[in-house]
């Protein structure tokens, strides 16, 4: 994440950060690729999962993880692309990092949306660019 100072890097202040904030990280906006710090994500998800519409009871972080993952790549990887777009290759991409998780895609879908969801603009001006 060059360019960007290391305190806006930790994962204790960009874990919350909404979609806007995440573009705002000095004069010039920055793509989700650079934004994007695996560490602050998974601390952001490992805490917030269980309170997340689409949890099912008696499931663990370690169950979700590989969709967060699958998201967060996703949308840096897949960037200027809609979800829809490209659900299949994420599907692939779940699939392939699935591990252990006892979710099936259908199952975690929402927690790729959600991760993937993330790093899109909150306001209507960055949603009409």
């Amino acid at each position: 994440m060059a360019g960007v100072p290391p305190e806006r890097r930790s994962a204790d202040r960009q874990a919350n950060w909404t979609g806007p904030e995440r573009r705002r990280t000095g004069a010039h906006p920055v793509g989700i690729a650079e934004m994007l710090d695996p560490a602050a994500e998974e601390a952001y998800w490992r805490e917030n999962y269980a309170s997340e519409p689409y949890y099912e009871a008696g499931s663990a972080y370690e169950d979700y993880h590989p969709a967060y993952r699958t998201g967060w790549e996703g949308r840096a990887r897949f960037e200027g692309r809609s979800f829809e777009q490209v659900a299949r290759e994420l599907e692939a991409a779940y699939n392939r990092h699935r591990g252990t998780s006892r979710l099936s895609w259908e199952q975690n879908r929402r927690a790729v949306r959600a991760a993937w969801d993330r790093f899109d603009a909150t306001d209507d001006f960055e949603r009409s660019q």
